[in-house]
This record gives structure tokens, sequence and C-alpha cells, in this order.
């Protein structure tokens, strides 16, 4: 089974350490890497090719599940900073992208733009944000094309003991299932 080592938000830092995080991140057993390269178009250049170097599969990602995230929002991040990652990393190979799945309107827009980068199919989403941040598992795979994964972690593992987690986990399966 792959492992995805997720820095929580790994690709910020100066371009000089990248290759020592790559390093780091393969030599420690991970086959791939989530990266949210919020400190530039230099760095994420670096990092991404310091992880691609280390034979690590790339997951970038460039917009959060949280509430006023963007600048039109009330937030920090320039509203074209996550197409412009997203952009560059595809342009430098990438083709794994991790998209905020709670926010369905975003999803779509950036599945069109790696499209337009890389074709149709040719790229794989990630999505967190699912429900107890309010995404919809359904709802968000209407809009993600057919290659994409859910992400689910603390709706499930936050639960107070096993029975809240088991029925936890049944909330999110019907979801993917459709209740069925």
């Amino acid at each position: 089974m792959p492992i995805i080592y997720d820095h929580q938000k790994g690709g910020t830092d100066i371009p000089d350490l990248g290759p020592k995080f790559a390093k780091a991140v393969k030599s420690s057993g991970a086959d791939a890497v989530i990266l949210f390269p919020f400190g530039g178009g230099a760095t994420a250049e670096a990092w991404i090719k310091s992880c691609q170097e280390e034979g690590l599969v790339v997951l970038v990602g460039g917009h959060m599940t949280q509430p006023k995230f963007l600048e039109n929002e009330g937030g920090f991040i320039a509203d074209f900073g996550p197409e412009a990652i997203y952009r560059l990393a595809a342009e430098k190979g990438v083709t794994n992208f991790v998209v905020p799945g709670n926010k369905t309107d975003y999803v779509l827009k950036y599945r069109q733009l790696l499209e337009e980068v890389l074709g149709v199919d040719n790229f794989i989403l990630y999505a967190p944000g699912f429900i107890s941040q309010g995404g919809d598992i359904s709802e968000t795979g209407k809009v993600a094309g057919s290659n994409w994964h859910a992400i689910v972690g603390s709706a499930i593992y936050k639960k107070e003991g096993i029975e809240a987690m088991r029925q936890a986990a049944l909330e999110v399966t019907s979801q993917i299932t459709g209740g069925v």
C-alpha cells in the first residue's frame, strides 16, 4: 500500500530546502508527498523537481478547505494563486492534485484548468473537506470527473468510540454509493 506524506503544508520554504526535504521524505519510506507551494514560483519549481528526482509521486494543492481562504472571501491568498499553482505544477509534470472537496465550484474550475493543460483524464484529483467541513462526496464526485479520490479522515477518527466511528464510516460510504 503506498504511503503519502502530508507535511501540512510542505513546499512553502525557500527553494534550497527542497532537495533536503525530498531526501528526508524518500528515506523515511514514503512513496508520495503532498505539497502546497504557497511560497511562490521558485519554491514550487524547486520542491516539485526535488521530489520528482527522488522518485516521489507529487500531489500539489493550491486551495484549502477552510472558510475565508481566498482574498475575495476575506482571506489572505490572492484569488489567482491557486490557479497559478495548479498550472505551474501541471507544466512541471505533476498529474496529482489536491482540491477543496467542500467547494464544488472550485473543484470544477480546477478540473477544467487541468484538462486544458494536461488533457481529459490525464490527472487525478484528491479532495478533503467532507462531512465535518460540510462537503458532500456525491456532489463533489459529480464535478470532479472520473479520476478522483475522496480524502476522509477526521470525520471518522475524531469520533468517540468504535460505534460512532462505524456510523461515520457508514455515512461516508452512503455518499459514495448513493445510499445503496
